[in-house]
């Protein structure tokens, strides 16, 4: 297997610092999948790597474990529309920069309207990339 980039063991010591702990990693297949989750119970964090392809992303693992939300659409949410693909360093900067911003949007208060808000994000860009399907 390949090894992982620099960035993301950057990325693991940074949510350790953060009170989140390592609940997976998995490395599979004549692809170099690979996948490593850190959760601290209320928010959870990944980083996969399908087909040379690296995406970060977020759940709210206390409301709602089976949304993940990439780094691309929580920029959006917080600071306005952008490019929908992010190379790694920048998916990364997004969720570094913004993390107490992030940690607030899923606070019990906030929860609901976040996903909502999430949720119109998300057909907004499939609407973008496929605009003859809806």
């Amino acid at each position: 297997m390949a090894t992982w980039p620099n960035a993301v063991a950057q990325f693991e010591k940074f949510l350790v610092g953060h009170g989140l702990r390592r609940t997976r990693r998995k490395e599979t297949g004549v692809f170099e999948n690979k996948s490593v989750e850190y959760s601290d119970g209320r928010l959870g964090v990944r980083v996969v790597c399908e087909k040379s392809v690296w995406f970060v992303e977020i759940s709210d693992v206390a409301g709602h474990p089976e949304e993940w939300y990439d780094a691309a659409i929580i920029r959006d949410l917080l600071g306005g529309r952008g490019e929908d693909a992010l190379p790694l360093a920048s998916q990364i900067a997004v969720m570094e920069s913004n993390w107490e911003a992030i940690r607030s949007l899923f606070d019990l208060a906030r929860r609901g309207g976040t996903h909502s808000r999430l949720d119109g994000l998300r057909k907004q860009r499939v609407r973008r990339m496929f605009p003859g399907l809806t």
